[in-house]
């Protein structure tokens, strides 16, 4: 409807009626900015591509300061989108996924590790609400292998995540069983893939979800890719000059090349994305499930970084977050808004035009305003419950809030973790008032 047609409601019969015919054109001239306003305002719902590093924390990247590890294509992802400053998963694996996954702290749904309840509502289940093809590559670790719960061997449990497709290790098979890199125990869609001994698992994963993309490439589709890229054992990765003879060796000094290969492979999917001409389209986002392993020390512009991972200092929980959106995020710009791993399920079901069935059961908010360059309503603090549930990691059972620059515990600690990241001096009283 044009400007032209709504006008000649000026001269209609319209005009006849009470109103004065002054008020009936603003009405009109107000209808017709409200329409063709909010038709080039509102993007169509965009395709989602989700990889999520394991054990990566913040000072991992080049982007971010390191000097310790290559990462040249998420630099140039970064140097093309937008990178946020302060992102904060939880200290350990489960308890994030299950965070990322669902929109909610961990108080509400996390009972045993190594378990997502296929009950609750993901964004996989969003995703095919709102009619997308969906699939997840890498990493699962959600079946409840180690206590063995409920349908702990049903493989048909990504589907209940609303995933159509899966390509996965430790779905229904444990680690004991077989390892994620060099000849990979990996499930395919209900199958096991045959054991290739020149197979190696990263490569699998990424091949699986580029030619999903490819199947997928005339319809709205979420691709979520849960890496096993950097987690320990540290080993050979295909670009190493061991590979060839020395491919099982552990060492932490292969940390860096596992880094390296994970960039690579996150290149590949953002070429893939460019070639099939999908950049447009898609919103693609990467992060990390935790800190870096805390027997890993790194290099970054002002000093060293020792690993993390399990602990709940900044060390533990300040993870790296790159969007990239052609044409809608904002070009090399960094924000200081702060956002955490609750966030992440409502700002996909924002970008997928779509909502959750329970919204007041989401906890997180929508930061995709942000994310395309407004002001959006940005957090003024976040929150962590974290309870391991895992090995000796209970000592560090804590809740706390926290802002940029300080951070306070459930027990009443308070740190300026700007000038404090280690948490070694607790905020007094006389420091507090001034």
């Amino acid at each position: 409807m044009g400007l032209d047609f709504l006008l000649t409601l000026l001269s209609n019969e319209t005009m006849k009626r009470p109103l004065h015919a002054s008020w009936w054109k603003a009405l009109v001239l107000v209808l017709w900015i409200f329409m063709t306003g909010s038709r080039t305002t509102c993007a169509a719902p965009a395709n989602i591509v989700l990889i999520m590093a394991d054990d990566l924390g913040y000072e991992c990247l080049g982007v971010n300061g390191s000097t310790s590890y290559q990462t040249p294509h998420l630099d140039a992802i970064a140097a093309k989108g937008l990178r946020f400053e302060h992102c904060y998963s939880q200290p350990l694996c489960t308890p994030s996924r299950v965070q990322i996954m669902t929109g909610r702290y961990n108080h509400a749904n996390y009972t045993h590790f190594g378990y997502l309840n296929p009950k609750e509502v993901t964004f996989g289940n969003l995703a095919k609400q709102a009619g997308y093809a969906t699939c997840i590559a890498g990493k699962w670790q959600l079946n409840g292998l180690t206590y063995q719960l409920d349908r702990y061997q049903d493989p048909t449990r990504p589907n209940d995540a609303g995933f159509d497709e899966y390509c996965l290790w430790q779905l229904t098979q444990p680690k004991s069983k077989g390892e994620r890199y060099a000849r990979p125990l990996i499930e395919q869609n209900g199958q096991l893939l045959d054991r290739n001994d020149d197979a190696y698992g990263p490569d699998v994963f990424t091949d699986f979800l580029i030619d999903f993309m490819e199947r997928h490439r005339d319809e709205p589709f979420l691709a979520y890719y849960p890496m096993v890229l950097t987690h320990d054992p540290f080993v050979p990765t295909p670009k190493s000059p061991e590979w060839a003879t020395q491919r099982n060796k552990k060492d932490k000094a292969f940390f860096a090349d596992m880094v390296h290969y994970m960039d690579h492979l996150v290149g590949r999917i953002h070429q893939s994305l460019e070639d099939l001409g999908l950049s447009e389209k898609t919103l693609l986002l990467f992060t990390a499930d935790n800190g870096t392993h805390r027997s890993i020390r790194s290099q970054i512009a002002h000093g060293w970084i020792q690993g993390g991972k399990g602990t709940t200092p900044n060390a533990g929980t300040h993870v790296p977050f790159i969007a990239y959106w052609k044409g809608q995020t904002p070009a090399g710009e960094t924000s200081m808004d702060l956002i955490d791993f609750s966030d992440i399920l409502p700002t996909l079901a924002e970008a997928m035009q779509t909502r959750h069935p329970q919204p007041k059961r989401v906890e997180g908010r929508s930061f995709l305003p942000q994310l395309k360059g407004e002001k959006g309503s940005p957090r003024s603090w976040t929150y962590c419950w974290y309870d391991p549930l895992w090995g000796n990691l209970g000592q560090y059972k804590n809740q706390f809030v926290r802002n940029q620059r300080f951070k306070l515990y459930q027990d009443g600690r308070f740190f300026d973790i700007m000038n404090d990241a280690l948490e070694q001096s607790a905020l007094t009283s006389p420091s507090i008032s001034e």
